[in-house]
């Protein structure tokens, strides 16, 4: 394994002291003979908390802090500074005596008596330590050790495939080691994903390092398990659960499988561009105190579009009434990573946090992470709800990605993250430059409801207005990727989304820039039309005549959506849905099971149902060309 360089910082006011400490440090780096060691350590110099922070600020490289506290003054505002900045640090506090211990957890050494060489091992192996990838080690290990397999999976490393004359194309298409990885529970060296105790164990106790939490599991299908796994756990048995109605349809699917009485919030909407944002707070609070009884309360931050709670003080009034808090951080996986992603949802007290590692980070799809801060927590109960939906085939593959997605994170998070706001700048800059595009700010998407609540935005999530253009964004999308082979995330009427993820790159920025440069060079200045949005505001939500679980099994039939007529079928308001109907995009449910069919609702499905604009209607059936909804048989 290569060695790599990495800067440790020595900080003291005491010059003599601490010039001498460094040359006995370098004295001591230079005799390390450690053939495993993985790091090289490089020691800077300063003088003051300012030069400090300017150094944790400035080096991406920097891996570790030494503070010479009898010589640093504000050393527990500089320690908590350096929490905020850059939590990833391996911190060394030397002391005199106790009254100097702060309340951040940092290793302590003896002023007096720590040895150079002492000190040096001590900051070489907490360096170490992170940049191990204990699953991911073990398991590439195991692969160059060339071992016969006569156990799962059938492809036997991709023996079966290999010179087979129809499927050799897949083998050499996939490569030798997606096969070679891909192995199974026989291993008893890669430790067991249902009951970690080994490599898996250690990977998971370094992620809750590295993401602020006291408990990490790592899960194998998805964000979608891993918020089901969660309502399970803190609802199985029943109870009430406040949720945003624009959360994950995962949260929605938990409410019928578990029986859970839900309490909507009905999600805000920029109509102009289809934008669903947060739920106002004074809704969030309105809920909580008029159902304190709930024992659970589910937020999405951030969301699709970049919108992030104020988290603090609902999650502070959720916790006076004894509910607890779980956040969807899907798509901010790398919150913690940078000062300007922070506060996350670990970070202002939620109990459990899951996260789609691969959506921004480094992991395979499927590959997320479920963080647990519940001071409440029974890991063992906990443990059986998780393997109720993890299946015992695990993809070790997936797994690894995890481990390596936390190293990534830990080691060089704050350096790809300041790279990656640095390429959302210039890409906001180059758009802006076309005449015709631009990136939307905050101000411009936010909804009105919302302008005191505190919300932020992820820069790393850029809106593209198109309506200047006198395209729809559906149009501008099929240019890109027909005409300059680019493959965008997500479109409304009129916007693009772009994600900049840890794979970016400066050369996709060019290419981007170029392309949409281009297509405003072809079209001119046109028309916008922001008039007849075709994402129009959801129906109000309607009342629950049944639990969601009890309509979903109930005895149910078809009726129509229209009358023949044209107009909406009378004989469906006030009647009870089976299903969960949502449209998609944004993929908020207008119905739920349990929920009462009203008038609005009834015109709202019919009217997108008409309006052929691209929208899918999820749980809408058809029958013989016709719109029909599944109802609770009376």
């Amino acid at each position: 394994m290569p060695k790599h360089s990495v800067d440790v910082v020595v900080v003291s006011a005491d010059t003599d002291f601490r010039q001498s400490l460094i040359a006995a440090l370098m004295r001591v780096a230079a005799q390390d003979s450690r053939e495993d060691s993985t790091c090289d350590l490089q020691f800077l110099s300063a003088d003051s908390s300012t030069a400090t922070l300017d150094i944790a600020r400035d080096n991406g490289n920097l891996q570790a802090i030494v503070i010479d506290a009898p010589a640093i003054a504000d050393t527990p505002q500089l320690l908590s500074e350096l929490e905020q900045i850059r939590p990833e640090l391996d911190r060394f506090l030397m002391i005199e005596d106790d009254s100097q211990v702060p309340d951040i957890a940092v290793e302590l050494l003896d002023r007096q008596d720590s040895k150079p060489s002492q000190l040096f091992r001590q900051v070489r192996n907490a360096i170490q330590a992170r940049i191990r990838t204990p699953f991911a080690d073990t398991l590439r290990d195991y692969v160059y050790s060339a071992k016969d397999a006569w156990h799962t999976p059938g492809h036997s490393g991709g023996d079966s495939l290999r010179d087979s004359p129809w499927v050799a194309d897949f083998y050499q298409l996939m490569g030798e080691h997606i096969f070679n990885t891909d192995l199974s529970v026989s291993v008893q060296t890669l430790d067991s994903l249902l009951e970690p105790h080994s490599v898996i164990q250690e990977a998971q106790d370094l992620a809750a390092e590295t993401f602020g939490a006291k408990h990490t599991f790592f899960v194998t299908n998805g964000t979608s398990t891993a918020n089901k796994v969660i309502i399970q756990h803190l609802l199985g048995a029943g109870g009430k659960v406040i949720l945003d109605q624009a959360c994950h349809k995962s949260v929605h699917h938990a409410v019928i499988l578990f029986g859970a009485e839900p309490v909507y919030l009905q999600a805000s909407v920029k109509t102009q561009y289809g934008f669903y944002g947060p739920v106002p707070a004074e809704r969030v609070f309105k809920a909580m105190d008029t159902h304190p009884e709930a024992k659970l309360l589910v937020l999405t931050s951030c969301t699709y579009d970049g919108f992030r709670y104020n988290l603090k003080p609902i999650i502070s009034r959720a916790h006076e009434l004894g509910i607890k808090v779980l956040i969807d951080e899907a798509w901010y996986a790398h919150g913690r990573c940078h000062p300007a992603f922070r506060p996350n949802a670990i970070d202002s007290g939620a109990d459990y946090v899951t996260q789609s590692t691969h959506k921004m980070l480094s992991a395979f799809s499927q590959a997320s992470m479920i963080h647990v801060a519940d001071p409440d927590f029974d890991e063992h109960r906990f443990r059986e709800n998780l393997n109720m939906h993890t299946s015992t085939s695990p993809q070790y593959a997936m797994i690894a990605s995890l481990d390596v997605a936390r190293k990534q994170a830990s080691l060089e998070g704050y350096s790809q993250m300041s790279r990656c706001l640095r390429i959302a700048a210039r890409l906001r800059e180059g758009i802006k430059r076309s005449g015709v595009f631009r990136v939307l700010d905050l101000e411009d998407i936010l909804p009105l409801e919302l302008r005191d609540d505190g919300i932020s935005l992820d820069p790393l999530k850029l809106s593209i207005d198109t309506s200047a253009s006198g395209m729809s964004a559906r149009q501008v999308q099929l240019q890109l990727y027909e005409d300059f082979g680019i493959q965008i995330e997500k479109v409304t009427h009129n916007t693009l989304t772009v994600l900049v993820t840890l794979g970016a790159t400066q050369s996709k920025v060019l290419r981007l820039i170029n392309a949409l440069q281009k297509i405003a060079t072809r079209v001119g200045r046109g028309e916008s039309d922001d008039t007849e949005p075709l994402i129009v505001e959801l129906p109000p939500l309607s009342d629950f005549a049944l639990l969601p679980r009890t309509a979903y099994f109930s005895p149910s039939k078809v009726v129509m959506l229209a009358e023949e007529a044209g107009g909406i079928n009378r004989q469906l308001i006030g009647r009870v849905s089976s299903e969960q109907v949502v449209p998609y995009p944004p993929g908020i449910p207008v119905l739920n099971p349990g929920q009462v069919i009203t008038a609005e609702i009834a015109s709202f499905l019919l009217a997108q149902y008409r309006s052929n604009n691209g929208i899918e209607l999820h749980g809408l059936l058809e029958r013989r060309e016709k719109p029909c909804l599944r109802v609770v048989e009376e």
